[in-house]
């Protein structure tokens, strides 16, 4: 270890060799990290605790950074780059003989040095071989207990690095450890967790890789119905083959997980739907409504400690949410939801607010987090959608039911 603020000694010097590589992720793993940064031109870096760290001792040569890349995936890769393909794959690296250590790796074409069109950056994530539980997440039991339907679309929301993937590992760690046993298929990109080193297993779990084991999201959505899971998880609903696939999933009686890039869990519906030609967004949001579930959002935020803290927003929907949402124009779903959210889930903010009154959050963090989210409901209010709005056409008991959760009398 170096004597910099604890910071492991990298052996970077040229030739920069795979063992080299292998013993710097080995060292930068264990230290913690969340991603490990290399571009040519820069010095090795890593993002840790949300700060950017360097950890290199000298600006990496392309020529060095080629031959990484072509070690960890195929010898044709760092040329292939080049011609507009970036690569997507799953690292490992064994330590000894009893421990692995995994790393989700993008690596893409960049302009180079001093304005040279040849360059290329990589970003490796590192990745636990098993998920933690929900338990370790400290995900509260009122969620816990809505993750698990009988049938439906369970959706986890947020931006890249923000924990959808470890969140959603716990809930597969949870149901392969069902004393009833149940058989999931994965389809993901890359592979994350390794679900069958699961301690306690009971279940039986098959993972694909997608787009190398499979041609594409679209093509694994027709291949998990001929193959007869309970749950299906999905790792990104990113385009409208895998979105429409998921809906039809859910709609044949299974339990369908998957993640979704979105800032809040009120514009989720809505963003999905935005990804199919207007011709059919109709259609797509009325599936949406129909077989989605529970929808979340999560962020990580740092913590007075150096560390990071989940927050999450989350709504269970109910029979009479969708019966609202169904007679909403598609205009006006995100402020619905957003509704909903506020009156019937959980706000963002109540987390925001539970970290800082335990002390694990600075009074700045917490100022920033309240100035936003009153910033969005100003901007509701302006518009005219601050409040939650329930069509006509419902019944009197059904809006009684939809805006204060009991029915009218009781």
């Amino acid at each position: 270890m170096s004597d910099r603020s604890g910071i492991p000694d990298i052996d970077d010097d040229h030739p920069f060799s795979l063992e080299k590589w292998n013993q710097a992720l080995v060292d930068l793993y264990e230290w913690g990290v969340d991603d490990i940064l290399l571009q040519d031109g820069e010095f090795l870096a890593v993002q840790r605790h949300g700060k950017i760290v360097e950890v290199g001792k000298r600006p990496m040569d392309l020529e060095s950074i080629e031959f990484i890349l072509n070690g960890m995936y195929k010898t044709s890769a760092a040329a292939t780059l080049q011609k507009g393909d970036d690569h997507n794959f799953t690292y490992p690296v064994r330590k000894d003989r009893d421990t692995t250590y995994r790393f989700r790796v993008n690596a893409t074409a960049s302009m180079g040095l001093y304005g040279s069109p040849v360059g290329i950056d990589l970003t490796l994530r590192s990745i636990a071989q098993i998920p933690p539980t929900l338990e370790d997440l400290k995900v509260p039991q009122d969620l816990v207990d809505a993750l698990f339907p009988r049938t439906g679309c369970i959706l986890v929301g947020g931006a890249t690095g923000s924990g959808k993937s470890t969140l959603l590992g716990a809930v597969i760690r949870k149901i392969l450890t069902d004393p009833n046993g149940r058989r999931v298929l994965t389809y993901e990109s890359p592979i994350e967790f390794d679900f069958r080193a699961i301690p306690d297993r009971t279940g039986r779990i098959a993972q694909s890789d997608v787009y190398i084991m499979l041609k594409n999201y679209a093509h694994a959505t027709a291949n998990s119905l001929r193959r007869h899971p309970d749950d299906i998880i999905l790792g990104e609903a990113r385009d409208a083959e895998t979105i429409e696939g998921a809906i039809h999933n859910a709609e044949t009686g299974h339990r369908v997980y998957s993640t979704v890039h979105v800032n809040s869990v009120g514009e989720m519906l809505g963003r999905m739907a935005g990804v199919f030609p207007s011709a059919e967004r109709a259609r797509a949001i009325a599936g949406l409504i129909g077989s989605s579930r529970v929808l979340i959002y999560q962020e990580l935020i740092p913590t007075v400690d150096g560390g990071r803290a989940a927050i999450r927003e989350y709504l269970v929907l109910t029979d009479q949410m969708r019966k609202v949402l169904y007679d909403t124009d598609e205009s006006k779903i995100t402020n619905v939801m957003n509704g909903f959210v506020e009156k019937f889930g959980r706000p963002l903010m109540r987390d925001v607010e539970d970290l800082y009154e335990a002390g694990r959050i600075e009074l700045g963090t917490y100022q920033r987090f309240k100035a936003e989210l009153a910033a969005g409901h100003r901007n509701d209010s302006e518009t005219g959608h601050q409040d939650l709005e329930v069509p006509k056409s419902m019944s009197e008991e059904d809006q009684y039911q939809v805006l204060f959760g009991e029915e009218e009398g009781a």
